[in-house]
């Protein structure tokens, strides 16, 4: 079983969104020069999600799912 990151596509909203928007659009790669990331171990993509998160500043969301 395989596992990959996904980025939120828009970061976290800044507070001038109309009520109604969402963040639901997750992508593999912002743009085509970023890195893909798929792991084996579950607890190895949670760890590099983990590192993700806390290393973006825009609050962008990245989630671990089953590929």
């Amino acid at each position: 079983m395989a596992f990959k990151i996904l980025k939120q596509l828009i970061p976290a909203p800044t507070g001038s969104d109309p009520h109604w928007a969402q963040r639901n659009v997750w992508v593999e790669k912002l743009t085509s020069d970023d890195t893909r990331y798929e792991y084996s171990l579950e607890n190895a993509a949670i760890t590099k999600r983990d590192e993700l998160t806390a290393a973006d500043t825009t609050g962008r969301l990245y989630r671990v799912i089953e590929s």
